[in-house]
């Protein structure tokens, strides 16, 4: 397959926008103070996975995102909260139900102006925010919700932290640049990637998991789950319907609740299994008087993980499930960075090599008008 060509065929779409990275200035953020981050989807994942891959126990602690509109009767507005708004379309019902909910707390005159992630145009929230002097923090027109984690999404958390967004953007930049010359690393696992994505698909293997061994990358699977869901899950132009079930998984926790399924279960089912190949973080271990494992003295964290890794992997490929081995240098800004528009580009390319549209969403939209109806907002 020519992985070039449909590489250019996103150049040319109206929402190919997300291959160019862009590095804006970003406001300051007191980073002992928390954020309270609004946005749900695309405009959460991203930052989601971030926060969690990197936030140490007080950004953890400090991060609080409002997204589902269910009642919260024990949050409570805190001296010093700062407030970001995110959405793309800027009419998020969920978004405009948290705004609505905050105005009506005590403390609420007391917040400084929010910040607003969203297009820059005449959307609701633009306008809003634009009469209230919010500072608005755009997102390009032609970026998608979900392909947005190198815009503001991305990159503000990761300031708010004191974590280098710088390294996360050149990640992208770096995979970005070897698609558009055809030739490098990078490009060639894309390629292999959608290769064996596509000769999967042809054998029947329509449904695939994500698996990082690392807990702090369990929001990346969360993340992945939605570009793949809903960029992938389409009626072609032929009017065939196409797509994978991308399933969240982590490790070592679901070899432990799902492995059963994936080796014995109906043979539709690829697993991709993320590993981190840094330097450990030394450690010593005593097991107690008893233990069924004396051997443990011997051993590091690090290395059981490892080692259950390998062997999920090898009882996974000897029961003939597929399996795609994705090794991670390091759990940094670059690596992850690298992996997320990697992964973008695989989605859009998949695409567009399958005969649909990776960058629009009609029946999520139906969903959502369906949603106004029964609330009389139509």
């Amino acid at each position: 397959m020519d992985i070039h060509a449909h590489w250019q065929s996103i150049a040319a779409h109206p929402m190919g926008g997300w291959r160019h990275v862009a590095e804006p200035t970003l406001p300051g953020l007191d980073p002992t103070k928390r954020l309270l981050w609004c946005g749900i989807g695309g405009s959460l994942l991203p930052s989601e996975t971030l926060i969690r891959a990197f936030g140490d126990e007080r950004a953890i602690r400090n991060w609080v995102p409002l997204a589902s509109p269910e009642p919260t009767p024990d949050f409570r507005i805190q001296p010093g909260d700062q407030l970001v708004l995110a959405s793309k379309s800027g009419k998020t019902l969920e978004l405009w139900t948290w705004i609505s909910r905050l105005r009506a707390l005590p403390g609420h005159g007391d917040l400084a102006a929010p910040i607003l992630i969203t297009q820059d145009d005449a959307n609701p929230l633009a306008t809003w925010g634009r009469a209230n002097g919010c500072r608005i923090l755009p997102i390009p027109v032609d970026v998608g919700g979900r392909f947005s984690a190198f815009t503001p999404i991305g990159t503000l958390p990761l300031a708010w932290m004191g974590r280098d967004a710088a390294a996360f953007l050149q990640g992208g930049r770096e995979v970005v640049a070897e698609l558009e010359a055809d030739h490098g690393p990078w490009r060639d696992r894309v390629a292999a990637t959608v290769d064996l994505l596509l000769d999967a698909h042809r054998k029947g293997i329509t449904e695939w998991v994500l698996m990082p061994y690392a807990m702090r990358l369990d929001n990346l699977s969360a993340w992945w789950v939605q570009l793949v869901a809903e960029s992938l899950g389409k009626v072609a132009k032929d009017g065939t319907r196409k797509g994978y079930t991308p399933i969240r998984a982590v490790g070592p926790v679901d070899q432990h609740s799902q492995l059963q399924r994936w080796m014995a279960g109906p043979r539709n089912l690829g697993v991709i299994v993320m590993t981190l190949d840094g330097t450990p973080v030394p450690e010593k271990l005593d097991p107690p008087p008893g233990s069924p494992y004396p051997g443990l003295a011997g051993l590091q964290g690090a290395e059981i993980l490892r080692a259950q890794a390998e062997g999920t992997m090898g009882a996974l490929e000897a029961a003939g499930v597929p399996v795609l081995r994705w090794p991670m240098p390091a759990l940094s800004e670059h690596e992850v960075g690298a992996f997320m528009m990697a992964w973008q580009a695989i989605i859009g390319i998949l695409g567009m090599a399958l005969d649909l549209d990776p960058f629009d969403q009609p029946e999520v939209e139906d969903g959502k008008k369906r949603t106004f109806k029964r609330l009389g907002l139509a």
